[in-house]
């Protein structure tokens, strides 16, 4: 599945906007495990809030180490 909006003037334009794409995604993830605890703080939904905090941070780790090659790029 190609994304158009997704793709940038180069590739690490692209990196970083997939990378801002999936903090949103890890975002809303954690959300609705957190929301899902009013049911049961066990199981789903436990997992739904650690994968969408573990992703959210990965890609938020990915995305300052984007910005740091660019801004040592001198874009």
């Amino acid at each position: 599945m190609k994304l158009p909006s997704l793709k940038g003037k180069d590739k690490l334009e692209t990196a970083e906007r997939i990378s801002i794409a999936s903090i949103i995604f890890g975002a809303l993830i954690f959300s609705l495990g957190i929301g899902l605890t009013i049911v049961t703080p066990r199981g789903i939904p436990a997992i739904l809030s650690m994968l969408g905090a573990a992703i959210s941070f990965v890609f938020t780790v990915l995305l300052i180490f984007i910005w740091f090659i660019k801004s040592w790029k001198g874009d």
